[in-house]
């Protein structure tokens, strides 16, 4: 009997007593980003058992870096944009911190999905749609055009170092 046969006879002989091998799995690409958003890897789910997963972030001002900043869920996704802050500070008081920023949580069932504006008061954040948002900034526009008719009524610095901090704070060179 050749070796063909031999072979031949046992792999008919253990057809359906050995297992058949599990196929690879298949491999799907990742989904196309929307129009105005790419796909980013976030890292997500507990401390020492944490996965990557690809979230859709927006192109044009999220700056967090989502697989550096663990998060417990999908939902627990935040898109932040860059940060404008100023600080008031009362005389013989703590400084006051007030920022403004972009803020999306796209898979929060509590809120809109959408972006919105977040102010951050002293650690109080409220978020404001595009309307409110809009509204507001009038409001703060307004309010500056009351303090600089205020000021303007004051008398005169004659310091010289006040006068060079407000060139500075106007943009302007030194």
């Amino acid at each position: 009997m050749g070796l063909k046969s031999a072979i031949s006879r046992h792999v008919a002989a253990l057809s359906g007593t050995i297992p058949s091998q599990p196929t690879a799995a298949t491999v799907h690409p990742l989904p196309a980003a929307e129009p105005g958003y790419r796909l980013v890897p976030a890292l997500v789910g507990r401390a020492g058992a944490a996965q990557i997963v690809h979230v859709q972030c927006p192109t044009s001002w999220c700056v967090v870096d989502h697989a550096a900043e663990r998060v417990a869920g999908v939902e627990d996704v935040n898109h932040r944009g860059e940060r404008r802050g100023m600080s008031f500070a009362p005389s013989g008081g703590d400084r006051v911190p007030v920022e403004v920023y972009l803020s999306q949580w796209p898979g929060s069932d509590e809120d809109d999905s959408r972006p919105h504006l977040a102010v951050d008061l002293d650690c109080e954040v409220a978020t404001y749609g595009r309307t409110a948002a809009l509204a507001m900034a009038d409001q703060l526009v307004a309010f500056a055009e009351d303090v600089r008719r205020l000021a303007m009524t004051l008398p005169g610095d004659s310091d010289p170092d006040m006068d060079e901090a407000l060139r500075r704070a106007r943009g302007g060179a030194s």
